[in-house]
């Protein structure tokens, strides 16, 4: 009875909810700092400064993987094949009317004549050498080792079209080139920009880093500006304000390379070991018994070829020792498995593909790994298309239309020639059957158009149509039917086939 009624606490007494000390406890785990975390440090993200002082040597190793290291020119070669392909993107113009409705006849003509200047290496490239997907290609590989490409756009080009695009490697955007413009602008690592919005304005180039004697916008000059708009830049942005891209290898390269040591000492190994010989031991007390091995007219009474069946007869007491080779390691293939798989995720590989290892795979497995796969060169395929293809068509569409060769176009019709898109490569399946089969039953339902899938194959539907008819005309002229060619087999050449299998098979 003496508790009741309860009293209440002073007003001035505040009690916390929990025990401070139990409120440590239940913090973040990943921000405590413990003896067994105690070396992970604070770290800077991917700013400017921390990229930029960086970037260098990560670039540098990186440059020494791709020549010297198997699964590093693996990565390289991937990329490449992926997000570019053998014939790089493929362009398809939506030209519009007036009215805002599309006009078939600019858009092929419009095509046309970008196919033209893309597959012509005389009028791509300033040195002629490669035509677009070739300098797609190139800058793919340097975006991949070296974290950024650059291509410059030189619009002052003697060639029909009148530009031309020019490669750069991308060390001779210097990084270390820090300083305050005033006016709300300055450079950060080699790109000038509007420090309020983080606008590029220009890059700053030093030629002297890949050879003095460049020409075109270098010539006569080691340090250049050029204006932002001139300039392609494409890397991978982690921070909001990032300007210079770092290595796509930089969370693997460090195992890698330790992984590439590890390869060469068990190779070393293995061949010391395999190329070991026996050893003659004598008695204790009768060693002087051992001839001089130094004296080269003495060595043939202590060594002896190893043939097969051949007996070695030695003095009494005397004895032959052969070491057991320990190489190549029966872990080693496992333990080598298990950080290339570590490899292939900070890659975005399918690790079967990446390693060349397919000892543990099913169809499903493989499957499900390379839709995630190509998940990711989509991803990029999309940066190179937003940062690089786009851009280049816009400068190419205002060059062209300034022209002659653009005929009764003018640059009045600029904005309603623009609607266009790039489309990168696409991949077949294991069974195409089963992946044509879903295509049509796709279509018949209305989930997708002719036109997507065509595109998926990397086709347009609008040749496809016209190739059809042009097909169709040729054929009725010669009197053929298309699908002659495809009809069923005969009895004999079933029988022939079903002959030639068995004889494979046995």
């Amino acid at each position: 009875m003496g508790w009741w009624p309860f009293r209440r606490k002073a007003q001035g007494a505040q009690q916390l909810p929990f025990d401070t000390a139990e409120a440590s406890f239940r913090s973040f785990a990943a921000a405590q700092v413990s003896r067994l975390i105690g070396e992970w440090t604070w770290d800077a993200g991917f700013s400017n400064s921390d990229v930029g002082g960086s970037l260098a040597i990560i670039r540098a190793r990186a440059r020494d993987m791709a020549k010297n290291s198997e699964y590093f020119a693996r990565w390289i070669q991937l990329f490449v094949a992926n997000v570019v392909g053998p014939n790089g993107f493929t362009f398809k113009s939506f030209a519009e009317q007036a009215n805002g409705k599309p006009n078939a006849d600019d858009a092929y003509f419009l095509e046309t004549h970008f196919a033209r200047w893309a597959g012509e290496a005389e009028w791509c490239d300033v040195a002629g050498v490669n035509a677009l997907p070739s300098v797609l290609r190139l800058a793919a590989d340097n975006w991949a080792r070296d974290g950024e490409a650059f291509i410059l756009i030189d619009t002052l080009a003697q060639n029909p079209y009148g530009i031309a695009l020019q490669a750069v490697r991308p060390d001779c955007c210097d990084e270390t080139l820090n300083v305050d413009l005033g006016n709300g602008t300055g450079i950060v690592n080699g790109v000038e920009v509007d420090l309020r919005t983080w606008r590029r304005i220009a890059y700053w180039f030093d030629v002297s880093k890949a050879d003095s004697r460049a020409g075109g916008w270098f010539r006569g000059r080691n340090r250049v500006r050029i204006p932002a708009d001139r300039v392609l830049h494409v890397f991978i942005q982690h921070d909001a304000q990032q300007t210079r891209g770092i290595s796509l290898a930089h969370p693997f390269l460090k195992k890698l390379k330790m992984l590439d040591d590890y390869n060469e000492a068990e190779l070393v190994a293995a061949k010391d070991q395999a190329c070991s010989l026996g050893f003659f031991s004598a008695p204790a007390g009768r060693e002087s018994e051992i001839t001089n091995l130094a004296d080269s007219k003495n060595r043939g009474r202590l060594e002896s070829k190893k043939e097969p069946g051949s007996r070695v007869v030695l003095p009494p007491g005397w004895g032959y020792k052969t070491e057991t080779p320990s190489h190549p390691n029966a872990l080693q293939p496992s333990f080598k498995a298990s950080m290339l798989r570590d490899v292939a995720s900070g890659a975005g590989l399918e690790y079967a593909n990446f390693a060349n290892d397919w000892s543990a795979v099913s169809y499903s497995s493989v499957r499900a790994g390379t839709i995630s796969e190509r998940d990711c060169w989509q991803v990029y395929q999309n940066e190179m298309r937003e940062k690089l293809l786009d851009r280049v068509f816009k400068a190419w569409l205002r060059s062209f239309l300034s022209l002659e060769v653009s005929g009764k176009l003018s640059t009045g019709d600029y904005a309603r020639l623009l609607p266009h898109a790039f489309r990168g490569r696409r991949w077949a399946w294991v069974d195409p059957m089963k992946d044509v089969s879903a295509s049509v039953l796709a279509v018949k339902n209305g989930f997708q158009t002719a036109a997507n899938v065509a595109a998926d194959y990397g086709t347009d539907i609008d040749d496809n149509v016209a190739e059809a008819s042009r097909l169709a005309a040729e054929c009725k002229r010669l009197g053929v039917t298309l699908g002659d060619a495809a009809k069923e087999p005969t009895k004999e050449t079933n029988d022939e086939e079903t002959t030639d299998e068995e004889t494979h098979n046995e």
